[in-house]
């Protein structure tokens, strides 16, 4: 909008033009302003692997691929987190870690998370499975017992770093030799702070030493086991960013940076540009978020508040300089909090909360290799990193010619909309979805941009998803 010099407007005008700038929110996408590449979503089965897989345990066969068609063939991703428990190991094997003796039958709790990933690949065939090490089995740990510690901070007995590698590649044989190899692996999960979970407790000089020694011992498994594939290291996996980028990163990449192929870390400290702080520590190494929910209680219905927080999540990372973002779980049972995107009734039933529908309309337009172009927010609902307010965040495809936008209202109040796109998606015409308290990713009529500007309402706590292509013959 071009203003008039303040001296030949009237006062009157003056404030009219505040005020609709005050009540109005522009969101600007920038399509020639190209960022990093975007590489993929996924989200987890971690916890209640069983409950996934209850619904046929049951006898209801039916329902149990049904299920699995909204999980894999309704949401459109890349990626399957699977955790790796401490059961496959119950006392130690023997003395030597590059000689393992495993019995089978300590792997029947890797039956669920098995049939989990074949249901996904047949109907994803490019999904990829990130293996993740909650805890070692008791026998390793100082308190001898599956529980991180809380404040005595459990961690692994001295002496035992090669038999935790023994024990993560146990794991990845066995999941190779069942027709589900690993591509990416955790050797831990949220070592950074006290808790009672599975889990074990690292200081950052400590994760960088076992880091180091079990990336060595993989690749000298790799070397004497060429049939199990070895995957590519996630770390450091952390709960803390914002720590994460100002120490456990750097230790780590300073004791085996050329073993870190990708830097992963959970978000739940969301103090600043933590990402973009990450981005720029991680080089030129992919950035993952490796895990994000909202566990805070939820009375909202179907949880649509919980699911505001993720896409409030989802733009700041990928504003930020993240390549590939993934929801924690799948799955939990029937609870009034925003942990996973769908909950089972053990073996009866099933419901899609709002977190699902949300996380559906996000991932169904977008595929890796497209770019993140720059967006910004002004006006009456802009905010603040981690704040409520008006989001956005948009992707261009590799040949230039899909834009795909996401707007989310994560606040309460509805919020008048002009969306200005640059060229040469000024004049195209844009597909719309949406998920709000009453819809569920349903499809709006089409709109057309009129010099780069489309108008719109978007009700609060609701997400808004643009794709526009441009028409064949257009430069």
């Amino acid at each position: 909008m071009k203003l008039l010099p303040t001296f030949a407007a009237p006062a009157a005008l003056a404030l009219a033009l505040s005020a609709a700038a005050q009540t109005t929110t522009t969101v600007t996408v920038h399509p020639g302003d190209l960022r990093q590449e975007f590489q993929g979503m996924g989200c987890g089965a971690i916890f209640y692997e069983a409950h996934i897989t209850s619904l046929g345990a049951n006898g209801r066969a039916a329902e149990q691929e049904k299920l699995y068609d909204d999980m894999f063939k309704n949401v459109r991703t890349d990626l399957l987190q699977v955790m790796i428990r401490h059961d496959h190991e119950p006392r130690n094997d023997n003395d030597d870690p590059y000689t393992p003796a495993f019995a089978p039958e300590h792997f029947d709790y890797c039956r669920h998370p098995l049939e989990i990933a074949a249901a996904a690949k047949k109907r994803l065939p490019g999904l990829k499975l990130h293996a993740v090490l909650y805890t070692p089995p008791p026998w390793m740990k100082t308190n001898n017992d599956p529980s991180a510690g809380g404040k005595a901070r459990a961690t692994i007995k001295p002496g035992l770093d090669l038999e935790v590698g023994e024990y993560i590649w146990a794991f990845l044989q066995h999941m190779s030799r069942k027709g589900q190899p690993i591509d990416y692996l955790s050797i831990c999960n949220e070592p950074d702070w006290e808790h009672d979970q599975p889990g074990y407790f690292l200081t950052g000089e400590r994760h960088a030493e076992l880091f180091k020694t079990i990336a060595g011992y993989l690749d000298e498994m790799a070397r004497r086991h060429p049939e199990v594939p070895n995957p590519k290291l996630v770390a450091p996996n952390m709960l803390s960013a914002v720590d994460t980028s100002e120490r456990f990163l750097p230790m780590t990449l300073a004791a085996a940076g050329d073993q870190v192929d990708i830097v992963g870390n959970h978000d739940y400290d969301r103090r600043g540009h933590r990402w973009a702080k990450m981005r720029q520590v991680a080089g030129d190494r992919p950035v993952w978020v490796t895990e994000y929910c909202f566990n805070g209680r939820d009375e909202s219905p179907g949880l649509i508040r919980s699911a505001g927080e993720f896409w409030l999540a989802m733009t700041e990372a990928f504003n930020d300089g993240v390549n590939v973002w993934m929801a924690y779980d799948w799955v939990y049972p029937p609870r009034q909090g925003g942990e996973a995107l769908i909950h089972v009734g053990w073996g009866r039933e099933y419901t899609l909360t709002k977190i699902y529908h949300g996380f559906r309309q996000w991932c169904a337009p977008l595929r890796p290799g497209m770019r993140v172009a720059r967006s910004e927010v002004t006006g009456q609902f802009a905010s603040g990193i981690s704040q409520a307010g008006v989001k956005a965040s948009a992707f261009r495809s590799a040949d230039g010619r899909t834009l795909v936008v996401h707007i989310a209202a994560v606040q309460d109040p509805d919020a008048d909309l002009e969306i200005r796109l640059g060229a040469p998606f000024d004049n195209a015409r844009a597909r719309l979805w949406r998920t709000s308290r009453e819809e569920d990713a349903v499809e709006l009529p089409s709109q057309p941009l009129s010099s780069g500007l489309l108008t719109t309402r978007l009700p609060g706590r609701a997400l808004l998803t643009l794709r526009l292509d441009l028409p064949s013959g257009t430069p």
